[in-house]
């Protein structure tokens, strides 16, 4: 029996209405009881230092026999009414504890076990911090349970060793910044834990998101970060200290708490806007991981057969966009993601265009300035017929530059192009043309965007990196420069690379034989693009009513609704992979024709033809807008949208044949399949004697499949004039009697 005294539970009130009714008050809710024995007993209990023992007894005296009392005392502290045991904390405390769940008896056991210590890391002062524990019951010990690591910057230096010795010593720790405008609380660190994240995964997020520190760096020769001013107030400090203290009460009393592992919590001060930002445990991370797995030499690609989602709109796909989303949502955010937001810009009233942005372009971050500029290719985005497929698109293009960049170590052959067998020139992947080689210096110095810098010259002889990539035609892998695969890949100088980053061929997908697919499917839509405008040759156009697609019939209204034309060409060339030009511009009265294009390419033409008029609908916001001006700063494309017409640029013009039907002309190349198409996409490829190359650049910390697709002689969009199927491709198709000469090819680039 018990010697202890039966109290009213400090998170309850009892208000006694009168002898047949009794109201159990708490901050969330109340409850109306009706047994007169409950009422009876809890009466008792609130007038008397009695014990349980007492009770029972005494037990005749409540009218009831002796089980009945003692059932109604048991429901009594079932629902939380009553206890007996001895009060640990003040009343007001036990009560906030016992109202959010936490049994004081047993909390109390784990702040006297699971101890703590504190480490301070630049200029703070922990007084708030630890004032707040010590208010709370957390106690101190040399020998803690987990430690509280207090710093000013989450890239402190000393990090690294602190890391380092929670990892050997296998101790939780847990990260807090207290100053600024959005303090952050976490990740807690568990090295036991499985898939549990460490500082230095964190630490490799965070520098993504750090291009002033690495521009500094560059540009100073320094490894010292920006100085910053300390930017500090009691509402952060104390906003902080009582949101970690909070999660780590919870992860010390139920031994897991999801806000806090793998997790880092910003806090918006301004707002009060709480923020969950995933840390992502990477396999390849260096101090808690394999590094090793990403230094080994690549496995050869086995295309395998899955069942293709036939109705996905955009193209074949194995999964939907809204699974692929739930999949890998976790990698967005500003802080700990490889995707820093995705959300919609420009929405169109009652019409299903639908265009996402989701950040900068990872994959052009520079050390030097030299291509930090505004264009259309610094962000990535996402493009769809619905919202959810335009999500998902921005998200996986993220991803896909994410992917593109060099993580700090891979597989790599040092060699010269000369003494390595089975090494690739990469101008046969890039062709620039002789004439752009010598005129390297004046282009670059005339250049305001990253794409049309020139490399310097190959060098042969020069000892280098070079990347294993498989050839799908030859089944064996060949080499090509780590430069030309990668972005971001490490030089001295980066005015002197032989390659700048370029995702052309680059593609996502819910596996790899998807994420191949869509690089090939690039590439030809680029290579016909480049045909097409720099020869500035005509080509028939589709009627669109002969595709008999809902959407496009409503795309057509909605661009007569708002006075501008919508019309498609068929670039396709030779390979036989339909491409089309979806081309609009102004029919205003006295209003510059303000013309927009964009591409299309699919084995299918109806997906190739959608494909077209939805990248043209994410160009549409930059010349329709309520202010009337225009949304880029793109100098180059605001030139061309107040300046060019179609009377000047004829080749944007249909030509005078009979336009194409999209039921009659456009035959099925092979099965709707996604593996189909990509066994018919390397063997038409092969018939022309072009070799398809792939580099598999999924990441094990993301998981999301991406590959690089490379088919040397395939021309860029972007202006490279060395000789080959820009010149030949409209001779042989009949569209020239004779190949142009360089300096005869259209003298404005493709810069969208």
């Amino acid at each position: 029996m018990s010697n202890t005294f039966y109290r009213i539970k400090e998170n309850y009130a009892k208000v006694k209405v009168d002898d047949h009714y009794t109201i159990m008050s708490s901050e969330q809710d109340s409850v109306v009881l009706q047994s007169p024995l409950a009422i009876q007993l809890l009466d008792v209990i609130t007038t008397n230092t009695i014990t349980k023992d007492d009770i029972i007894a005494n037990y005749n005296q409540y009218g009831s026999n002796l089980s009945e009392v003692l059932i109604t005392l048991h429901q009594l502290e079932t629902e939380g009414y009553i206890t007996h045991t001895k009060p640990i904390f003040s009343p007001e405390q036990t009560a906030y504890w016992e109202e959010l769940g936490y049994h004081t008896q047993k909390l109390s056991s784990v702040f006297s076990t699971k101890t703590i210590a504190v480490k301070t890391l630049g200029s703070i002062d922990d007084a708030v911090f630890r004032e707040s524990c010590i208010a709370t019951g957390l106690q101190w010990s040399d020998t803690p349970y987990v430690t509280i690591v207090l710093t000013t910057d989450y890239l402190h230096p000393d990090l690294e060793q602190i890391n380092t010795e929670m990892i050997e010593q296998h101790k939780p720790w847990l990260l807090i910044k207290l100053e600024g405008t959005t303090p952050y609380v976490g990740p807690l660190m568990v090295p036991d834990a499985e898939d549990a994240a460490c500082w230095k995964c964190l630490q490799h997020r965070l520098m993504l998101h750090d291009q002033e520190n690495k521009l500094y760096q560059a540009l100073a020769k320094t490894n010292d970060t920006i100085a910053r001013p300390l930017v500090s107030h009691p509402i952060s400090k104390q906003l902080a200290a009582s949101v970690a203290i909070s999660e780590l009460v919870s992860w010390l009393y139920h031994e897991q708490n999801e806000s806090l592992c793998n997790t880092l919590i910003s806090l918006e001060t301004k707002t009060g806007e709480r923020k969950i930002n995933h840390v992502v445990k990477r396999p390849q991370c260096p101090s808690c991981g394999d590094i090793e797995i990403v230094k080994q030499h690549p496995i050869p690609i086995q295309l395998q057969s899955q069942d293709t989602i036939a109705d996905y709109p955009g193209g074949y796909r194995t999964v939907s966009p809204e699974e692929t989303l739930q999949r890998y949502k976790h990698h967005v955010s500003a802080i700990t993601g490889v995707v820093p937001y995705v959300k919609e810009y420009h929405p169109v009233d009652d019409v299903p265009i639908y265009n996402f942005g989701s950040g900068k372009n990872l994959a052009l971050q520079s050390s030097s300035l030299f291509w930090l500029n505004l264009h259309l290719r610094s962000a990535n985005g996402g493009k769809g017929k619905t919202a959810i497929q335009a999500k998902t698109g921005a998200l996986c293009e993220a991803i896909e530059r994410y992917s593109l960049m060099y993580q700090g170590e891979t597989y790599t052959v040092s060699a010269s192009y000369a003494t390595l067998e089975k090494a690739i020139h990469p101008n046969t992947c890039m062709l620039y043309s002789d004439d752009q080689y010598q005129d390297r210096e004046r282009i670059n110095t005339k250049s305001t965007k990253f794409y049309s810098l020139i490399p310097i010259p190959f060098d042969v002889n020069e000892i280098m990196d070079w990347t294993p990539v498989y050839s799908l035609t030859e089944k064996e892998f060949k080499y090509l420069p780590s430069c030309y695969c990668y972005a971001q890949y490490p030089s001295v100088d980066e005015k002197r690379l032989y390659a700048y980053p370029d995702s052309n061929g680059c593609a996502a997908g819910n596996t790899i034989e998807e994420a191949i697919l869509q690089g090939f499917l690039e590439l030809v839509e680029r290579d016909a693009a480049a045909i097409w405008w720099y020869n500035r040759v005509q080509y028939p156009a589709i009627a669109l009513e002969t595709a008999q697609n809902p959407y496009i019939n409503q795309m057509i209204a909605y661009y007569k609704s708002i006075h501008r034309s919508l019309y498609v060409l068929d670039i396709t060339t030779d390979i036989g992979i339909p491409v089309f030009v979806a081309i609009s511009h102004s029919l205003k009265e006295n209003d510059k024709d303000k013309i927009l294009y964009a591409f299309g390419a699919h084995v299918d033409a109806n997906i190739a033809l959608e494909r077209a008029i939805i990248e043209l609908n994410q160009l549409l916001p930059v010349v329709i807008n309520k202010n009337g001006s225009y949304l880029t700063t793109d100098q180059v494309f605001i030139d061309w949208l107040d300046t060019a017409t179609l009377q000047n640029n004829s080749y944007l013009i249909p030509d005078e044949g009979e336009d194409k039907n999209m039921q009659i002309d456009y035959p099925q190349l092979c099965n709707a399949t996604v593996y189909d198409s990509v066994q018919f996409c390397i063997e038409r490829a092969k018939q022309l004697e072009l070799e398809t190359l792939v580099i598999d650049l999924t990441q094990p910390d993301v998981g999301l499949p991406v590959a690089k697709v490379i088919v040397p002689g395939l021309r860029h969009f972007w202006r490279r004039t060395a000789p080959g199927r820009l010149y030949d491709v409209p001779v042989r198709m009949g569209k020239l009697e004779h190949p142009h000469t360089e300096s005869a090819l259209n003298p404005l680039s493709i810069f969208i």
